[in-house]
């Protein structure tokens, strides 16, 4: 059983220094976060209800929250080594009432996709403000990860590899998608996971076609290809891993493409490294598919970033230019699908190296079980 006490506490001190000074390079000094992510990121803190005031001039932090959350913003922060002033409020106007006092006539960047159109204009009441693309400042400076966040993940990661493999070698003929997501979900948090990372799919025979399947009630039958996407949260951090398992004896148009996508996922992973653009990963998996003759059923991008958001940069499709850096942590995820019939998908999780990546999804490739009926 994993508990977080294990855990190496994260220092975010350099995480504030990094950050004001790339404000600072655009001439921002006042910031208001409103992304949650991004304030758990900076602070440590991971309440449902805040928003952080950065001085890049002195790296000075100020979270605005309700009474629900002070105690807890004062304790987070405080693990987290960052200096943060933490301050009461009740409403909006309040906050900007506080905020337009530590400003004192300055101007305030907020994040255009962070803040509705009514927010927007409550601010403007009090304050003098511009929007700026916060998002993609704080996508670039999480992409790296650093070793406290890499123990997270890697946790999340064992967690999935170890429910997956106990739940397929008890074995799947039989039962629903429905049973089969529920007995995943459920050995996960029972190995320590704080929940899962998305909802877990389970795709089998035609079904397995949908990419993004949403199990039902759907029987696992001998011959299916079972198309099962999982992942782990730990403190915040997921994992994100798709295996296809193959119950019994598929036909041999569905093994002649199983073999194909994973030999293309081999193939991808082998073309991680440090320095190398997202788009040669993602020609490296769809050249393969697309020589076999399945280039029209490869129908998405090959991977993206995993960190405290389960889809984050780098994004690794055909059209990406975004140059992968050592310490990311992405995902080389082929498939086919094919309609009406059947689908593969093959999945890992990796961490970026300056020679290659690092293998985090440990469960083997090649799985399968009896097809049995299993009793329940």
């Amino acid at each position: 059983m994993f508990k977080h006490e294990t855990l190496t506490p994260i220092d975010v001190r350099d995480r504030i220094i990094r950050t004001c000074k790339v404000l600072s390079a655009q001439n921002l000094r006042w910031v208001l976060l409103h992304d949650l992510t991004n304030i758990q990121w900076l602070t440590g803190f991971t309440g449902s209800a805040g928003v952080v005031l950065i001085d890049a001039q002195s790296a000075a932090l100020h979270l605005f929250t309700d009474g629900r959350y002070v105690e807890q913003a004062q304790h987070q922060s405080r693990d987290a080594q960052a200096v943060v002033l933490v301050h009461r409020v009740s409403t909006v106007a309040e906050r900007c009432v506080l905020i337009a006092t530590l400003v004192n006539g300055s101007t305030v960047s907020v994040g255009s996709a962070d803040v509705t159109v009514s927010l927007f204009e409550i601010l403007k009441e009090h304050l003098e403000v511009q929007t700026t693309h916060q998002h993609a400042v704080f996508a670039e400076l999480r992409r790296i990860k650093d070793a406290p966040e890499m123990e997270r993940i890697n946790q999340a990661a064992s967690i999935a590899d170890q429910a997956l493999q106990r739940v397929v070698s008890a074995g799947l003929c039989g039962l629903t998608e429905k049973h089969i997501r529920n007995e995943i979900d459920r050995t996960m948090q029972d190995l320590g996971a704080d929940g899962v990372s998305f909802d877990t799919i389970v795709a089998t025979g035609p079904n397995a076609a949908l990419p993004h399947h949403r199990p039902d009630a759907t029987v696992v039958m001998p011959g299916h290809l079972v198309v099962i996407d999982m992942g782990a949260l730990v403190d915040g951090y997921h994992s994100d891993m798709t295996r296809t398992i193959k119950v019994g004896e598929p036909s041999s148009d569905d093994l002649a493409v199983f073999d194909v996508v994973c030999r293309a996922q081999a193939a991808g992973v082998d073309a991680v490294t440090a320095g190398v653009t997202a788009r040669e990963v993602d020609t490296a998996c769809r050249s393969i598919i697309g020589d076999a003759g399945y280039g029209q059923y490869f129908t998405h991008g090959t991977g993206h970033g995993v960190g405290l958001v389960i889809h984050e940069e780098p994004f690794i499709n055909d059209r990406s230019q975004q140059v992968l850096l050592a310490g990311e942590v992405v995902t080389v995820e082929p498939g086919v699908y094919r309609g009406g019939v059947s689908g593969v998908r093959i999945e890992d999780l990796v961490e970026v190296t300056s020679n290659g990546c690092r293998l985090v999804s440990q469960t083997p490739k090649d799985l399968s079980c009896p097809p049995f009926q299993r009793t329940i």
